[in-house]
């Protein structure tokens, strides 16, 4: 297994792009309305608009953006819960493989496997482990992992134990496979990655409505 590259920076996991998007054209609409109605009703209308312009460019912003990204899973356990993830529209995945494709690339032998995944990965700008009951320790996935970091491409997990299988239903959640992967310092990848746990009564909704945001936070706060 490749040792990891040394981060290029601390990760700021509680940074929120949203927040900077919306508020420009708060501050522009004030301006502009003072400009047209001096005075305080004038900066209050103007920043109103503007909020109002900022949250629809960014409602715009996540229905439009298809940043292509690379899912890495367990692929035994939870290939159904993956695919349910791949047919929200906004993201545009990795093809599916079926389970004999999956096992007969196996068969073939590791680098077959190891071709596969560079070419699959190549033009990938984010890499998402979807985390379910045995995802953590899974060697394909931890290769991915260390892959994708020493690659400098963005990484986020997101936990899918929660999206019903239409054969097993729910699963019970899993360990987080960063905490499993440390740097030569001891410290974890997890430290830099971010991993969401969605909703538990509406798992699939949740990571629909913000996975295009967890994505370009991932994009922009990496610290590979």
């Amino acid at each position: 297994m490749s040792k990891l590259k040394a981060p290029k920076k601390e990760f700021n996991k509680d940074t929120d792009n949203f927040n900077v998007k919306t508020a420009f054209p708060v501050v522009v609409g004030a301006i502009a309305g003072n400009i047209i109605f001096p005075g305080i009703g004038g900066i209050v209308g103007g920043s109103i608009i503007g909020g109002l312009t900022g949250m629809s460019s960014n409602n715009k912003d996540r229905k439009m953006a298809k940043t292509p990204v690379f899912y890495s899973f367990h692929f035994g356990n939870d290939a159904m819960r993956v695919q349910q993830i791949r047919n929200i529209g906004s993201i545009e995945g990795n093809a599916p493989t079926t389970p004999n494709e999956w096992e007969t690339l196996k068969r073939t032998g590791k680098k077959s496997v190891e071709n596969w995944i560079d070419q699959n990965m190549k033009y990938k700008r984010c890499i998402i482990v979807l985390i379910g009951s045995e995802t953590a320790g899974r060697p394909w996935v931890e290769h991915e992992i260390i892959k994708a970091w020493n690659d400098g491409k963005a990484i986020l997990g997101i936990y899918i134990h929660n999206i019903k299988c239409p054969r097993n239903g729910t699963s019970r959640k899993g360990e987080n496979p960063f905490d499993q992967i440390k740097f030569a310092n001891g410290k974890k990848i997890s430290d830099y990655v971010p991993c969401y746990d969605p909703n538990s009564i509406n798992a699939y909704g949740d990571i629909a409505e913000n996975m295009s945001n967890w994505i370009s936070h991932a994009i922009s706060n990496k610290a590979n």
